[in-house]
């Protein structure tokens, strides 16, 4: 662990101006709605692969799948129910971009401060749900 090494609170101030940020933009079909962070510690050896930041982007559903989906290849059925590769690269590169601006926190990577973890609205909303009662 690295706790001693960082300031969590310059990690939280970090992470929050990024998802504040991230709500103000729009990458193709992935509209952020809502956002939570936490800090991943990949290894026991950081110094080879430092903590990041992870944004997990709540985002408007995914587009619909063309109606001849069950048509498609298995792997491109699965990619209609998702949304297109291009605009979540393009969401998870500008976060990254956006990151890089700001004053990295000490104990974080350097080069990849921040990742984003895409999760759909009614996904969210589903998990927030009590159960029902029966």
């Amino acid at each position: 662990m690295v706790s001693h090494l960082r300031d969590d609170s310059a990690i939280d101030r970090f992470a929050t101006s990024i998802g504040d940020w991230l709500l103000t933009q729009r990458f193709g079909s992935v509209v952020p709605v809502a956002y939570r962070h936490f800090l991943w510690e990949p290894s026991p050896d950081w110094r080879t692969s430092p903590p990041n930041v992870v944004i997990e982007l709540t985002v408007e559903d995914p587009p619909p799948p063309p109606d001849n989906w069950r048509s498609l290849p298995f792997e491109e059925q699965v990619r209609a129910w998702h949304w297109p590769e291009a605009d979540t690269g393009d969401a998870e590169m500008a976060a990254v971009a956006y990151a890089l601006t700001r004053e990295i926190p000490a104990g974080l990577a350097p080069l990849r401060p921040v990742t984003i973890k895409f999760l759909a609205r009614s996904e969210a909303e589903a998990s927030s749900r009590p159960p029902a009662s029966g």
